[in-house]
């Protein structure tokens, strides 16, 4: 497969004595000396990070809160729960809080968890090529679209997730509206979708649920946001008006028309000639060093984390992306570090609520609430105490004056703390109607219950029963058969990533889907010639010259690399990355060697047999030739692409994985295992923005990730057969 694997081998340098492969990293208590946490207006932040870091971040994410705001015009923001921020120093101490996926931590920088009574934002501050920001701030704008901006359609909260989610800090600017490329080309190869489409997809629309189609959704989202917002000076205050309309209820089509002075069909003309030009301009918006502004949106407060103060949150963390084993363990962690500090016990307590260990939830629950707190834990409190008067059959007989005053005292403290909280009624009202006490609460409880939840049954039936008492129908001294008390509901938990409601999703290839219609691998390798450019195209070519830049990662910028090809099977390609140095990889025909500054090496074994495939010129041609067993193992998505998955087995060496799209036939990912000496290295490379040259298709953009190292190859020239020195091949 000619796809430039060769590219990685010229990172050898970056490998010193093989040391490249990523240890696990087990869950292990945090020590006092390395949290530290930041208050500010908004938001509780907490970090490993030195202080000046978690004081940087806690500013910028202050900023983007602040910037937000002022979008809709609000000056203050009253989320419906707090927000709390965890600023890991490194991936290391990030993996173990990572949500899972497939049973593995996931592979990302930060993410953003929703909860019903808290929210967090995670974020690793390794240097690395996803931006651990976007994840949170784009899932920080749903939060706040919610509570702040009712009746926003889905295209425009999308739209406005994906503009703010691009929120760059470069220096001492913050920059909104970056051009997001992978959108750009994506929306000029495709034909966007009418405006009248677009407004009318929901959350049930194929448009937004189908990943083969949510891309192109998303992408002419955020596009026509980004045209209706900076698309031409002066727009935000137009784009305030807008957004109040739409609160307000108003159609997008009105209130477009309202607020721009124009017309859906005009703005759909307008937004494909923006598409065109491809002019998307980020916009300075303010500078986070300007003691005047940073005034303006943070009061800090800064202070170190005891040991059980750390292990609390992060436990808490653990929980809410449903991680309870590990979330039991830092929490027992936490108490057993720090004794007196309550908060633990509510989350212990509350955690053997949700598994139905009340033996267990009552202990932690009686020490939480011996002083104030939430009205949550007073109630689950309440509800554990409850289940000591249910006999086997589900009765509840009686409870003993000892319970039944402490459950009226949590129940009362948790209505005072959440007055339209329906279950506490409900208890409460239950409690007096067993006990024969407090008739006159009873009614007024059940019946608050009932309005408050005029849906549910328990509670119109416990006021018929009250009401029947009352009357003299019955006695209440009876065991109480048939009465329900309802278990609390485990708080649910929206996605981690992009979207309001379901289990976590990852689309990245791992989940290969066998059943349906697949292509035979001769139909499929045709295909791929096809769209490559075909095999006349492939034979008039006998040399190849290839140039651009390389980008490692949180290491260094600019450096350059060249690739030099000769039909049948010779190559070299040349990597200058200052100021470590320039690295050398080539085969002449018959050896393969490496050179760096320490001197030449020969390479050998299944090292050279991979050198030798991406030697051959025309591989695309001679697939099946070059790998013995070759096996289509079924479909698959990355992102909103729908892929192929083809494995192919060399005669030596590992396992070469390639995803194709199945609407252009092209490669976009390959997976394998490359060795290096003696180390066996795991890599993924993204191939992306194809170009034809000579009419020969070409990856213009590549990835290349190995653990704790990514290497960004951007092309900037091809050319076909020009001379080459023989010479070149030669170590």
């Amino acid at each position: 497969m000619k796809i430039f694997i060769s590219l990685l081998l010229a990172a050898l340098f970056a490998f010193p004595n093989g040391a490249v492969l990523a240890k696990p990293f087990p869950l292990v208590p945090q020590t006092r000396d390395n949290w530290r946490s930041v208050r500010t207006n908004n938001l509780f932040v907490i970090g490993n990070a030195d202080a000046e870091k978690i004081r940087q971040v806690a500013a910028w994410l202050e900023f983007f809160h602040s910037s937000f705001a002022r979008l809709v015009s609000r000056n203050v923001f009253n989320p419906s729960v707090p927000t709390t921020v965890i600023i890991f120093r490194d991936d290391a101490s990030f993996v173990p809080f990572k949500p899972l996926y497939q049973g593995k931590p996931a592979n990302l920088s930060g993410f953003f968890q929703p909860g019903d009574d808290v929210n967090y934002i995670a974020i690793s501050l390794d240097p690395g090529d996803r931006d651990p920001y976007s994840t949170a701030f784009h899932e920080y704008v749903h939060l706040h679209l919610r509570d702040n901006v009712p009746n926003t359609p889905v295209w425009l909260n999308e739209g406005l997730a994906e503009l703010y989610g691009s929120l760059k800090f470069s220096g001492t600017e913050a920059l909104l509206g970056a051009p997001l490329y992978p959108y750009i080309r994506l929306l000029q190869d495709h034909e966007l979708l009418p405006l009248e489409t677009l407004f009318s997809i929901g959350t049930n629309s194929p448009h937004y649920n189908e990943q083969d189609k949510s891309g192109i959704f998303y992408g002419e989202s955020w596009a026509l946001v980004h045209y209706l917002m900076l698309g031409e000076r002066g727009r935000q205050e137009q784009f305030k008006r807008f957004l109040q309309e739409v609160s307000r209820g108003e159609s997008a089509a009105k209130a477009i028309e309202d607020s721009f002075g124009m017309t859906v069909a005009r703005l759909e003309e307008d937004l494909r000639a923006y598409v065109h030009r491809g002019d998307f301009t980020a916009q300075r918006i303010a500078s986070v060093d300007d003691p005047q502004t940073y005034a303006s949106y943070t009061a800090m407060q800064r202070s170190s984390l005891t040991e059980g103060e750390a292990n609390f949150y992060l436990g808490d963390l653990l929980q809410h992306i449903g991680r309870d084993s590990d979330a039991e363990r830092y929490y027992k962690q936490a108490i057993a570090l720090d004794p007196s500090f309550i908060p633990a016990y509510a989350a212990l307590g509350r955690l053997y609520v949700y598994q139905r260990r009340y033996a267990d939830a009552k202990k932690y629950l009686q020490k939480a609430t011996a002083t104030p707190q939430s009205y949550m834990i007073h109630y689950l409190y309440a509800y554990v105490l409850s289940r000591e008067g249910v006999g086997p059959n589900g009765e509840v007989s009686d409870y003993s004056r000892e319970t039944t005053t402490a459950m009226r005292e949590q129940l009362l403290q948790s209505i005072k703390l959440a007055p339209n909280h329906a279950p506490s009624h409900y208890l409460l009202a239950l409690v007096d109607f067993i006990t024969d006490e407090h008739a006159d609460e009873a009614i007024e409880m059940a019946q608050k219950a009932q309005q408050l939840a005029p849906g549910n049954k328990n509670y119109s039936d416990l006021v018929e029963r009250i009401k029947l008492v009352r009357s003299g129908a019955r006695q209440t001294r009876e065991p109480v058969k048939d009465v329900a008390i309802a278990e609390p509901v485990k708080p649910s938990s929206s996605r981690t990533f992009g979207g309001e409601s379901g289990g976590i999703v990852i689309n990245d290839g791992q989940t290969v889907d066998k059943s349906g219609s697949l292509p035979s691998v001769d139909e499929l390798l045709t295909k791929y010639v096809e769209a490559t450019g075909g095999a006349v195209a492939w034979k008039a070519i006998t040399t190849r010259f290839v140039a651009g830049t390389v980008d490692v990662v949180g290491k260094m910028r600019g450096g350059k690399f060249e690739t030099h090809s000769q039909a049948p099977n010779k190559i070299v390609t040349m990597i200058d990355t200052q100021p470590m140095g320039v690295s050398t990889v080539g085969f002449d025909g018959r050896n393969g060697w490496a050179r760096t500054s320490s001197g030449v090496r020969p390479l050998k074994g299944p090292e050279l047999a991979a050198l030798q495939r991406e030697a051959n010129f025309y591989g695309p041609l001679s697939s099946k030739s070059e790998y013995p067993k070759i096996t289509l193992t079924g479909k698959s998505k990355i992102g909103y692409r729908e892929v192929f998955v083809l494995d192919l087995q060399p005669a030596t060496g590992a396992v070469v994985r390639i995803y194709f799209d199945t609407q252009t036939y092209l490669p976009v990912r390959v997976n394998t295992v490359q060795l290096l000496g003696t180390i066996a290295v795991p890599v993924e490379i993204y191939l992306d923005d194809y170009r034809e040259v000579d009419g020969v298709k070409y990856p213009f953009s590549l990835t290349q990730s190995f653990p704790k190292l990514t290497l960004v190859f951007t092309v900037k020239e091809i050319k076909h057969n020009v001379p080459i020195d023989a010479r070149m091949f030669e170590p």
